[in-house]
């Protein structure tokens, strides 16, 4: 064989090997991030990994979710949620957070969010802005994926490498794609910039759990284009009067309820109204010897007649003996 082209043979085949064992990093920069909108209303997702690893840190996910939320309230912007562990699911979809009430029921759904055990598919999560023509979509996350796919799986492809492939195809569709790191592993904050860029502090961010309300908030004021102090301040909680005198008015009845049964049980029966007794209908028992002593005591005081009775008993007188 020439010597020419067996040293072009061994250069592309170094070429190829290199193209083979190129990090995911690499891949993934393949293509570029769009830049910032600059501008708002803007449409924006909002993608929350729910994994177990997460669990410590989810209410601070939740309270900072919520503020981004409110963040983008002054004007006509959308804002979806998605939650994913091992699959992905839309929490609530291209809400106008203008409105109070959609914005307090994407809230109240935000609050109800939690995390559960499984694997990390960032894969599924991002698939599931496809088509909808976001301006931004932000990745909420603590790790690095683990399956890829829609039932998931972990292999044979590098779940980072097929994530990266699914960021691209929203990058090339006009999507700014955007990661949030909360206290990672020296290692995962290249998985970052495999689905993003290359640039910190504007395509992707990493910083501590007590960080990541500013860090959300620096995202919103640059897809806005406007300074960090321009954007809306978080709305306070609204006491939900309305549930809660519902309750009370529950309470209450059932209460009531209650200490009316254990009054009746514990009241004494009314008494049964009796006939009086009459005297006359009441017999006398009859002493007989007191009877007799006291018949023998009236016939001793009893007075004697001045004529006796026994002519009564006498025959009438003998014609002879008359004169």
């Amino acid at each position: 064989m020439p010597y020419g082209i067996s040293r072009y043979s061994r250069i592309a085949a170094l070429f190829l090997a290199t193209l083979i064992t190129a990090t995911p990093e690499a891949v993934a920069l393949a293509e570029p991030n769009p830049p910032w909108p600059g501008h708002c209303p803007l449409r924006i997702t909002l993608v929350i990994d729910q994994s177990d690893s997460m669990n410590v840190r989810f209410p601070q996910v939740r309270e900072a979710t919520k503020n981004v939320v409110d963040a983008l309230r002054d004007k006509s912007s959308t804002v979806t949620v998605v939650g994913f562990g091992t699959a992905a699911a839309t929490i609530r979809s291209s809400v106008d957070v203008s409105d109070e009430d959609s914005r307090h029921r994407l809230k109240d759904d935000i609050d109800g969010l939690g995390t559960a055990s499984g694997a990390t598919n960032w894969d599924a999560a991002l698939a599931t802005a496809e088509g909808r023509h976001q301006d931004v979509v932000v990745l909420v996350t603590d790790g690095m994926p683990t399956v890829y796919g829609d039932p998931a799986r972990d292999g044979p492809d590098d779940p980072v490498v097929v994530a990266a492939a699914t960021a691209d195809r929203l990058k090339r569709a006009g999507t700014r794609v955007a990661a949030v790191g909360i206290e990672l592993a020296p290692d995962a904050e290249a998985n970052l910039r495999a689905i993003t860029g290359p640039e910190p502090d504007q395509d992707y961010f990493v910083g501590e759990q007590s960080s990541l309300l500013r860090t959300l908030y620096e995202v919103v004021a640059s897809a806005c284009g406007v300074p960090f102090e321009a954007l809306p301040k978080p709305e306070p909680s609204v006491f939900p009067w309305s549930a809660a005198l519902t309750g009370t008015a529950a309470v209450a009845a059932l209460v009531t309820m209650i200490a009316w049964v254990l009054h009746r049980r514990r009241r004494p029966p009314a008494a049964v109204a009796s006939e009086p007794v009459r005297r006359g209908n009441t017999p006398t028992a009859i002493d007989h010897q007191d009877l007799t002593r006291k018949l023998r005591d009236e016939n001793a005081a009893a007075p004697r007649r001045s004529m006796s009775l026994d002519f009564l008993d006498r025959q009438p007188p003998n014609t002879k003996d008359n004169p």
